[in-house]
C-alpha cells in the first residue's frame, strides 16, 4: 500500500513538473510574438531604443506640451523615452507569475523530501553505502594503524590515503543527506517569501514613463505637473504620449502616475 501511495505521489509530482516545463515553453512561444508586437516600430540599433514619432505626432506633442516644435533634442528625448518604456514592457513579458514560482518551489520540496527518504533507505544496504562512500570493504579499526606504524610494519595494512578516502566518502554521504534533509524547508521558506501578485498589471513602467515625460517638458518648456495634478495642459500632453507608448494604458493609471510624480517632487523639496 505504501509503495502504491508513493508511486501515485511521484506521478503527481512528475505531472506537475512536466506542466511547469510546458508552461514555460508556451510562454516562450507566446512571448516571442508579444515581444515583437511591443517592439513594433522601435529602432533597436542604438544604445537606447528609440520610437520615432511621425511629424504629425510631434507637432501634436509640441502643441500639448508647450515645447517649441523646432527643439529636436526634446523630440529625440521623448522618442527615446517611449522606446525604453517599450523595452521595459517587453522585458516584463518574460516574468513568471509568483504563483507558478511558488508552485514549483513546493514541488521541488516534495521531490527533495522523497529523494532524502529514498536515499536514507538505500544506504541501509551495505553494498549501496560502500558504493557511495567509496569503501572497498567494511571499515576495520586496523585500517588507520598505518598512520602510526613504520613502513616495514604496514605492508599488509591499508595505506593512509585509502583510510582518508574512506573517511572522505563517509563525510560526503553524511553531508549529502544533511543537505537533502534541509532542502525542503529552505524551498518552502522561499515559497512563503514570494509576495502574492497584486490584481491587474503592474504599473511601475507607466509611473516611470509619466515621470520621464514630465521631466522632459520641465527641461524644455519650463512647465511641470502641478500640485493640482489634473491640470488640463499636463494631462493632455501626458495622456497623448502615453497612448502612443501603449494604447492600453488606462486613464486611471495615468492619473495615479501623475499624482505620484507630484508627491515625489514634494518629498524631495521637503
Amino acid at each position: 500500500m505504501r509503495n502504491r501511495k508513493g508511486g501515485l505521489e511521484y506521478a503527481r509530482r512528475t505531472r506537475a513538473q512536466e506542466g511547469w516545463v510546458a508552461m514555460l515553453k508556451r510562454r516562450a512561444r507566446g512571448e516571442r510574438k508579444m515581444s515583437s508586437d511591443v517592439f513594433a516600430g522601435v529602432d533597436q540599433d542604438r544604445p537606447f531604443p528609440r520610437f520615432p514619432l511621425t511629424d504629425e505626432q510631434w507637432r501634436e506633442v509640441a502643441k500639448r506640451s508647450g515645447i517649441p516644435e523646432g527643439v529636436n533634442e526634446a523630440r529625440h528625448n521623448i522618442e527615446t523615452t517611449v522606446g525604453i518604456f517599450r523595452q521595459f514592457q517587453a522585458s516584463d513579458l518574460d516574468e513568471v507569475p509568483s504563483a507558478k514560482i511558488r508552485e514549483e518551489f513546493e514541488a521541488l520540496a516534495d521531490a527533495a523530501r522523497n529523494l532524502h527518504d529514498r536515499l536514507s533507505k538505500l544506504i541501509e544496504v551495505r553494498d549501496a553505502y560502500e558504493a557511495l562512500a567509496g569503501e572497498p570493504s567494511v571499515y576495520n579499526p586496523l585500517d588507520r594503524l598505518s598512520d602510526f606504524v613504520g613502513s616495514h610494519q604496514s605492508e599488509n595494512m591499508s595505506s593512509p590515503v585509502e583510510g582518508m578516502t574512506r573517511v572522505d566518502g563517509q563525510r560526503r554521504v553524511s553531508e549529502a543527506l544533511d543537505v537533502l534533509l534541509r532542502l525542503p524547508k529552505w524551498l518552502l521558506v522561499a515559497a512563503h517569501r514570494l509576495k502574492a501578485a497584486n490584481p491587474g498589471p503592474p504599473a511601475g513602467n507607466e509611473y516611470w514613463l509619466v515621470g520621464s515625460l514630465d521631466g522632459i517638458r520641465e527641461q524644455f518648456a519650463g512647465k511641470k505637473i502641478t500640485r493640482s495634478y489634473k491640470d488640463d495642459a499636463s494631462k493632455k500632453y501626458i495622456t497623448y504620449v502615453c497612448k502612443i507608448a501603449d494604447p492600453n494604458i488606462g486613464a486611471g493609471t495615468i492619473d495615479k502616475a501623475m499624482k505620484d510624480r507630484v508627491n515625489r517632487r514634494r518629498r524631495r523639496v521637503d
